[in-house]
C-alpha cells in the first residue's frame, strides 16, 4: 500500500528538547489544541482555525529550557498540562493558568515526566524518583545514564511500574525503589514506548530503540521478559530513534501502525503483519532531528494528522492525502483556505517580521558605538558515535539557525572521510604534530543548512581530544566549542556476551588499588563504561568493530583480569592503565599469559580485508591506463577479461577508493602494531625489523608474513 501525505508547517518556535510537545484531548470542538515548550522557557498552546494559528495562551520566556511536557492521566487530568524545567514541575490548565508548582530537592534536571493524580514520576541523568502528594516515596540510582522512562502497569493494575531505558544496554523495570528485573539489548537504549494493550493480550507490549538505530519488541509479565521481533532499517543507519507513536491506523487495517522519528530527521512509518517484524510503508526526511511527535484532529475535524516537532522548533502536521495531493476526508474543510489567501497571510507575516527586525536593528545601532556584543549564545545539538559498519566515527552538529562554518582541530591522528550527504566545502590545513595539531580542517556550508555530518577514522592506541568550533549565520558572529574524547581503545563496542571458549591471552593486574580506581582506569581506556562501578565485582565484554576480536574485563578491588584474542588490545590497555596508575602514584604488578596461536588467528581475520584492499589499490592504479587504451582503440575485446571487468566497474572502484583512500596503509599499521606488541610482551624490541615486515606486506603472502612475525626477536 502506497501512502501520500500533505505537509502543513503550523508554527515556528525556539529550539526544542525531546518529548516537549503534546496534543490536547478533544474538547467541545472536534479540532484539537496543541502545547509545546521550548529552550527559552516559553510554553504555549495553540490551534488552527481556517488555516491560521490561534494562540490559547503563551507564557513569557524564563531563560531555562522546558525539558519535558506531559498531560495528566488521572481522573479529570486529561486536559491538564504539566512541564518540567530544571528541578521544578509546573501544572497549567488548558487556558494557561498555573494551578500547581512543585520545587523538588533533586540535583539533576528532570528529563522525563509522568503525572497520575497525586503521583509524579521523574527521571534525571542517573536517578529515578517517585513523589506522592509532593513527598518523596521511591528512589533508584541506575548504573548508567537513564535515556527514557515510561510508566506501565505490569505487576499490578493498581500500582504502575516505571520502565527505564538505560545507556548500559539495559531496559529495567522497577517495583517501588527496587529493581524488579532487567533485560539486555544490542546497544544503549535511547527510547522506550508502551503499546496500548489489546483486550485478549495478558502481557504488556513494549517497544525499545537503541542509539544505533535498532528497533525491538518486548512482552512484559509479572515473572519475566519475552523478546519479540528485532530489526534495523538500512536507510536509518546509525540514526537513533528519538520518539515513537502507535496511535494512528494509517492503513485502515484495524491495527495501529508504528511511526518513529530519528535524530537524522527521518520519519518512518511501519505496518504490523502479525508477530513478525513490521515493514516500512513510508519514509520522509526533514533534514533535522525529530524531538517530539503526536497525533490528533489538528488541521481540521475530519482527518487525524501526524504532528512532528523538529529540533529547531518547527511544528509540522502531515495529513493523509491522495496521489493528487488532495487531503482525504471532508473536501469542504480542505478548501477552507485557498492558496491565494495562504500567500497573503505569509506575506503579511513576513512584513511583520521585517518590521520587528528593523526595530531591533535601530535599538542595536544606538548602543553599538559604545558597547560591543560578545555574548550571543545558541544551543548546539551534537552527537559523536562509533559506526560499527566501517569502524569510523560519525560526528553530527546541529543548530537552530543555519550553520556558517565548522572548524575541526585534533591532537590525535584522524582521517576525514568522504560523505555523499555532506555538501559543505572542506578545506584542510597542513598538520603540525609538533604543536599538537594532527588535523586542522574547516567545513564551510553553502546552503542554508542547520545540520552538518562529518565522518572520520581514528587509530586505536592514540588518545586525546577532537574539538569542533561551530559558527552559525548570525550577527554578530559568535562561536561555540564542543570537545569529543578519543579513548585508547576507541574501536571497541560493548556487548552483553562473547565466545569465551576462544584461545585468549591474559593480562593480570594486582596492587593496592580500590575498585573505584580500577574502574576509572578502565573508563579512561574504553568507551561505554559508566561513571561509577555497578557492584563489588565488575565484568564487561567488548568486541572490536573492525576485526570482531573480543575483550573480557573482570576486576575488583586489588585485582583486574583482562582476556582478549588480540595482543594489541591488551598492550594498549596495559599502557593506558600503567600511565594512569603512575599518575596517581599507585603501585601495580602486571603478569602476562600470551598464546602464540592468537597471532595466527588475528592474521587470518585480517587476511580478507588486506586482500580486498590490495586488489582495490591495484585496480585503481590500472584504471587510468585502461581508460587511455579504450580511448585509442575502438574495440577492446582483446584485453584480458579481468581488465575488461575493471573497465566495466571503474566508477564503483573509484567510489570505493575515494571513501577510504588510506585504508590499506591503515591496515598495514595494525599488522605492524601486532608485530611490535607481541615481541614486546616476549621481552624483545623488534622496531628495527619493521621495514622487513613492510616488504612482506607489499609482496603479500600470508604464510610468509606469519613465519616472519613468529620468528624469535633479536
Amino acid at each position: 500500500m502506497e501512502l501520500y501525505f500533505s505537509r502543513n508547517d503550523i508554527i515556528q518556535v525556539s529550539a526544542t528538547t525531546r518529548n516537549s510537545f503534546k496534543v490536547l484531548p478533544i474538547g467541545k470542538k472536534k479540532q484539537q489544541k496543541m502545547v509545546v515548550g521550548d529552550a527559552t522557557g516559553v510554553i504555549q498552546s495553540f490551534s488552527l482555525k481556517k488555516g491560521e494559528v490561534v494562540n490559547s495562551f503563551k507564557h513569557l520566556p524564563t531563560g531555562t529550557p522546558i525539558e519535558a511536557v506531559c498531560l495528566g492521566t488521572g481522573q479529570g487530568q486529561k486536559d491538564k498540562i504539566f512541564c518540567s524545567t530544571e528541578q521544578t514541575v509546573k501544572g497549567f490548565n488548558k487556558k494557561g493558568k498555573e494551578f500547581f508548582k512543585f520545587s523538588s530537592n533533586l540535583t539533576e534536571k528532570i528529563t522525563s515526566l509522568t503525572v497520575h493524580e497525586l503521583q509524579i514520576w521523574t527521571t534525571g541523568e542517573y536517578t529515578y524518583n517517585m513523589f506522592n502528594d509532593c513527598k518523596d516515596k521511591h528512589f533508584y540510582v541506575a548504573n548508567d545514564r537513564i535515556n527514557d522512562m515510561k510508566v506501565v502497569n505490569v505487576i499490578s493494575e493498581h500500582e504502575p511500574n516505571p520502565l527505564l531505558g538505560c545507556q548500559d544496554h539495559f531496559v529495567r523495570l522497577l517495583q517501588g525503589s527496587d529493581l524488579y528485573y532487567e533485560a539486555s539489548v544490542d546497544g544503549p537504549v535511547r527510547s522506550v514506548h508502551k503499546v496500548k494493550k489489546a483486550k485478549d493480550q495478558p502481557q504488556k507490549q513494549v517497544l525499545y530503540a537503541t542509539s544505533g538505530g535498532i528497533l525491538g519488541e518486548m512482552h512484559l509479565d509479572t515473572e519475566s521478559v519475552r523478546r519479540g521481533w528485532k530489526m534495523q532499517s538500512e536507510a536509518a543507519h546509525c540514526a537513533a530513534v528519538e520518539v515513537m507513536n502507535t496511535d494512528l491506523d494509517l492503513t485502515k487495517d484495524g491495527v495501529q501502525d508504528l511511526i518513529v522519528g530519528r535524530d537524522n530527521g527521518l520519519v518512518e512509518m511501519f505496518v504490523f503483519d502479525g508477530p513478525k517484524e513490521p515493514k516500512v510503508i513510508y519514509k520522509r526526511s526533514l533534514n533535522e532531528s525529530v524531538t517530539s511527535m503526536g497525533s490528533g484532529f489538528v488541521t481540521d475535524g475530519s482527518v487525524e494528522d501526524l504532528v512532528v516537532v523538529t529540533y529547531s522548533g518547527k511544528v509540522i502536521a502531515f495529513s493523509q492525502a491522495g496521489p493528487d495531493g488532495q487531503v482525504l476526508g471532508d473536501e469542504k474543510t480542505s478548501e477552507k483556505m485557498p492558496n491565494d489567501k495562504k500567500i497573503k497571510l505569509l506575506r503579511r507575516e513576513i512584513e511583520v517580521l521585517r518590521e520587528r527586525v528593523e526595530k531591533e536593528r535601530e535599538k542595536y545601532s544606538k548602543v553599538s558605538d559604545d558597547l560591543i556584543a560578545v555574548n550571543n549564545t545558541f544551543h548546539v545539538n551534537d552527537k559523536f558515535v562509533l559506526d560499527p559498519s566501517d569502524a569510523s566515527y560519525f560526528l553530527t552538529v546541529e543548530t537552530p539557525m543555519p550553520i556558517f562554518t565548522v572548524a575541526l582541530q585534533s591532537d590525535v591522528p584522524v582521517e576525514l572521510l568522504e560523505m555523499d550527504s555532506n555538501v559543505a566545502i572542506l578545506s584542510v590545513s597542513p598538520m603540525r604534530p609538533e604543536d599538537g595539531n594532527f588535523c586542522i580542517a574547516t567545513y564551510r556550508c553553502q546552503d542554508s543548512s542547520n545540520r552538518l555530518e562529518i565522518k572520520l577514522r581514528v587509530v586505536e592506541g592514540h588518545y586525546g581530544n577532537i574539538q569542533a568550533f561551530i559558527i552559525p549565520r548570525i550577527s554578530p558572529k559568535t562561536c561555540q566549542a564542543c570537545v569529543y574524547r578519543i579513548k585508547p581503545l576507541c574501536l571497541q563496542q560493548r556487548v552483553q556476551k562473547v565466545d569465551d571458549k576462544k584461545v585468549l591471552n591474559e593480562l593480570k593486574i594486582t596492587g593496592s588499588f580500590s575498585l573505584a580506581e580500577m574502574h576509572a582506569w578502565v573508563a579512561f581506556c574504553l568507551p561505554e563504561v559508566p561513571s561509577r562501578a555497578p557492584g563489588d565485582e565488575v565484568t564487561y565484554c567488548f568486541e572490536s568493530v573492525l576485526l570482531k576480536t573480543i575483550l573480557i574485563c573482570k576486576y575488583k578491588a586489588g585485582e583486574g583480569v583482562f582476556r582478549s584474542d588480540s595482543i594489541t588490545t591488551l598492550a594498549i590497555l596495559k599502557e593506558g592503565i600503567t600511565k594512569e596508575a603512575t599518575a596517581r602514584k599507585t603501585r601495580i604488578t602486571l603478569s602476562f599469559d600470551l598464546k602464540e596461536e592468537c597471532v595466527t588467528t588475528f592474521m587470518h581475520l585480517m587476511d580478507p580485508k588486506l586482500q580486498f584492499q590490495l586488489s582495490l589499490t591495484k585496480k585503481m592504479q590500472m584504471i587510468e591506463a585502461l581508460k587511455e587504451v579504450k580511448m585509442q582503440e575502438e574495440d577492446v575485446s582483446f584485453l584480458d577479461p579481468s581488465y575488461l571487468e575493471i573497465l566495466e566497474n571503474a566508477d564503483q572502484v573509484e567510489k570505493l577508493f575515494k571513501q577510504q583512500p588510506r585504508q590499506l596503509e591503515y591496515l598495514h599499521g595494525i599488522v605492524k602494531d601486532l608485530f611490535i606488541d607481541y615481541h614486546k610482551f616476549k621481552g624483545s624490541n623488534v622496531k628495527h625489523r619493521v621495514p622487513q615486515l613492510e616488504q612482506h606486506l607489499n609482496n603479500y603472502d600470508l604464510e610468509a608474513i606469519l613465519q616472519f612475525m613468529l620468528m624469535p626477536g633479536q
